[in-house]
């Protein structure tokens, strides 16, 4: 009786699994420490997807693009685009306003100070300090078919000494529901899917 108790305490936890919604996460993309090269060109990046790109004619399907080390970034990495998917959280609302530093715990949504349409700054240590890590919130048009805008935040270096900054990791909410710079991330369903599934065959191993 005690045995089968167990094993439906795990089923149980499966089942639990198996009905939570299954799209609504946190997306993280961690330790990814991408080279920003300190040219015209940058990085492009897909924020869904971790693809880059440091090609002249930018990335298809990119969001962001920053440049010449971090100094700079443009909201326009998908020259194709007819309205740019990414809008960071600037100091003022105008397309020209550089990044904020933002600082961990801070909360990235609807009323963070940002910009309409297609813009970009060259001087972003304003608020950020070269080769010193800071966090970089912002709202993303998710390609969902639904055009989600969720926001989150990436961790950032930048340099002004021609070196590379390095974007190390990013996250976001496909929810459309805020989030806190540097969040950590809930298990996802299918690790907690693996998680029950791997305590039903210990538990038979047992029997």
């Amino acid at each position: 009786m005690r045995t089968k108790k167990k094993s439906f305490t795990a089923l149980a936890v499966l089942l639990a699994c198996s009905i939570t919604h299954a799209n609504a996460a946190v997306i993280s993309f961690v330790d990814e420490n991408i080279p920003i090269p300190a040219n015209y060109s940058g990085v492009a990046v897909d924020l869904e997807t971790g693809t880059t790109s440091t090609s002249a004619s930018g990335l298809s399907g990119g969001d962001l693009n920053f440049v010449f080390a971090g100094q700079g970034f443009s909201n326009d990495a998908d020259e194709t685009a007819d309205a740019p998917s990414w809008q960071p959280v600037r100091e003022g609302m105008d397309n020209t306003d550089v990044l904020k530093n933002l600082g961990v715990g801070v909360i990235v949504g609807p009323s963070s100070p940002s910009s309409t349409g297609y813009g970009g700054a060259t001087d972003n240590f304003v608020s950020f300090t070269p080769g010193e890590k800071g966090y970089v919130g912002f709202s993303l048009v998710l390609d969902d078919g639904d055009d989600t805008v969720a926001f989150g935040w990436l961790e950032v270096t930048f340099q002004n000494n021609d070196t590379p900054g390095v974007i190390h990791s990013w996250a976001f909410e496909n929810t459309g529901a805020p989030l806190a710079v540097a969040a950590i991330p809930e298990p996802t369903q299918s690790f907690l899917l693996a998680l029950a599934l791997g305590i039903m065959a210990i538990r038979r191993r047992r029997l």
